[in-house]
């Protein structure tokens, strides 16, 4: 009966349809990354990864996906063999999702650290609420801390729904660029960081950080004012001091969006206010037409083209983030096991990416197997008949 296992696996056609999409060295990759060293209770690595996908894209426990794999003819081991093999993934599944993101996602994101990055370590940060299903029925939030260029999930914080996104939530030191959407943007997050020694990179929320001009750092800027001066197509930065901060200068930095870029966003914003029927806030709405980020960063000999590319690095791996949160959304999270939660974590990551890499394959899909060049595009069966 085991014989025969490998066999199932490998003559089903959806599996070798999304395995085609894995790099090719993935095989070997566990048993280098340790994630195997003997395939005891396993026939082949293609069951062991299918089984601890089962588990991590359809949110079920351990304890259903043994039971889904020996009803299959696949494998017959315990909940706790898997979990074991989920632990010793980490590596292995950062691995996969590093060289998904690099080399097979349509964006073929560059992680390559650029040379004005050296002297930093890269950190994103974000938060997500995990409910799990059946019987325990309970809300997390997780909070996680990715080392960009490396897809490193570094630390993770559960708690419960009611704490929100916050600095705090994370040990940093000096040598650390922190880089965060709008949530962590708050004056408090910036003076905890700043005392720390550490720099900092936030997507600027209006209102929860108020600007002063650096003359006097009593007068408040003119933002609307100078986001008027902004044209498309360049990357402009204005000197700031934060009201009621250390007094140091801070950059804000800021393009104007395209204008279709900008409809969609403001649509978005009106449609959100309507869901919560809150009152729309015209300025909060004119916003919308630009991408403004804070930093920390000073050095007259880094660019604002450089650190605004750095934060649209943030934003293309965040759009696997957004995935990743979807899939994090619903399933067993190994709470109290500091190994397994890392490795689920790399585990979902490499998932988010494979989907985004599927629905992309899907969008481009022919049944002819082939895009149409242009000398190609009129069907014979449309030529009017003479």
């Amino acid at each position: 009966m085991k014989s025969t296992y490998p066999l199932k696996i490998h003559n089903d056609e959806n599996w070798r349809t999304l395995s085609g999409f894995f790099p090719d060295t993935w095989r070997h990759k566990a048993f280098e990354l340790g994630a195997i060293k003997r395939l005891r209770g396993f026939p082949s690595v293609d069951i062991l990864l299918r089984m601890l996908l089962i588990h991590l894209g359809e949110g079920v426990s351990l304890k259903q996906t043994c039971n889904i794999a020996n009803q299959a003819g696949w494998a017959d081991v315990s909940d706790v063999t898997l979990l074991n093999r989920l632990r010793q993934s980490s590596d292995w599944f950062r691995w996969l999702a590093r060289e998904l993101v690099s080399n097979h996602h349509p964006a073929r994101i560059d992680l390559t650290c650029p040379e004005w990055l050296a002297d930093y370590r890269v950190k994103s940060i974000d938060a997500t609420v995990v409910s799990e299903p059946g019987s325990t029925g309970t809300d997390w939030r997780l909070h996680y801390c990715i080392e960009l260029f490396e897809l490193l999930c570094q630390q993770f914080v559960l708690t419960g729904p009611e704490q929100g996104e916050t600095v705090t939530n994370f040990q940093f030191k000096p040598g650390d660029l922190v880089v965060g959407d709008r949530a962590y943007c708050s004056k408090s997050a910036i003076t905890t960081l700043t005392a720390q020694g550490v720099d900092w990179l936030f997507r600027y929320k209006h209102k929860s950080v108020h600007l002063l001009t650096t003359d006097a750092n009593t007068e408040a800027v003119d933002l609307f004012g100078w986001l008027e001066s902004l044209k498309e197509g360049f990357v402009s930065e204005l000197p700031v001091c934060i009201k009621g901060g250390s007094g140091e200068e801070v950059r804000l930095i800021g393009i104007r969006k395209n204008e279709q870029a900008a409809q969609h966003a403001r649509k978005k914003y009106r449609a959100k206010m309507s869901r919560r029927q809150a009152v729309i806030h015209k300025e909060t709405e004119q916003l919308q037409d630009y991408i403004l980020v804070l930093t920390s960063l000073t050095d007259p000999a880094i660019q604002a083209a450089q650190v605004l590319e750095l934060y649209r690095l943030r934003w293309q791996i965040e759009i696997a983030f957004k995935r990743l949160k979807s899939l994090i959304g619903l399933g067993h999270l190994p709470k109290y096991d500091p190994q397994s939660c890392r490795a689920w974590l790399h585990g979902k990551l490499f998932i988010a990416l494979l989907v985004d890499l599927l629905v992309e394959e899907a969008r481009l899909f022919s049944p002819w197997g082939y895009p149409l060049q242009d000398g190609y595009r009129q069907s014979p069966l449309s030529m009017e008949r003479g």
